[in-house]
């Protein structure tokens, strides 16, 4: 299973360095776009810290509506740094499972934004759900190229092992 998931998140690093193309070729200042990317790296992001046991926003206070959540008060990052900051969390996934081994993938960890009844997932389960909510909302911002006079890019899992599973060009 652990190799499977390697396999998918090098996927995933391949498919949005190839999305970040397309959208460099495009509508760089959709602000549509850059909120959907923004969503897509904070829950990849939130994901990540939680199976690095890094996390710890308040989000009791934050679900009851006591605090408000600070990504709400950030302004809207640029492509540049929407970029620069999916590669450093591809990154930092990488080196996280590069010391795994496939009890760590048994792991329980709490997903703290679902809290009633308690969401508790595997390692396995909490990398699944970010990897396929990033490949749902890539599509979505795929089309919302297309749909903007840019030309999107076929990241099929099925391409990427047709062409050789390449590495994520971000350059």
């Amino acid at each position: 299973m652990l190799e499977h998931l390697r396999d998918l998140l090098n996927h995933m690093t391949w498919a949005d360095a190839q999305f970040f193309y397309a959208w460099s070729k495009g509508p760089v200042e959709d602000e549509e776009l850059r909120e959907r990317w923004a969503h897509v790296l904070g829950t990849a992001t939130f994901f990540m810290e939680i199976l690095r046991g890094e996390h710890d926003l308040p989000w009791d206070k934050i679900l009851s509506g006591q605090v408000r959540p600070p990504w709400l008060d950030q302004p809207l990052k640029t492509f540049d740094d929407l970029k620069s900051l999916t590669l450093a969390n591809h990154e930092k996934l990488a080196s996280t499972l590069a010391n795994w081994d496939e009890a760590a993938l048994e792991h329980k960890v709490l997903i703290p934004w679902f809290p009633d009844p308690p969401c508790v997932l595997s390692a396995a389960e909490a990398l699944m759900q970010a990897i396929l909510h990033t490949q749902h909302h890539r599509g979505q911002c795929m089309t919302r190229l297309k749909d903007k006079g840019g030309k999107n890019s076929n990241v099929d899992y099925i391409i990427w092992i047709w062409k050789g599973r390449p590495a994520g060009r971000w350059s």
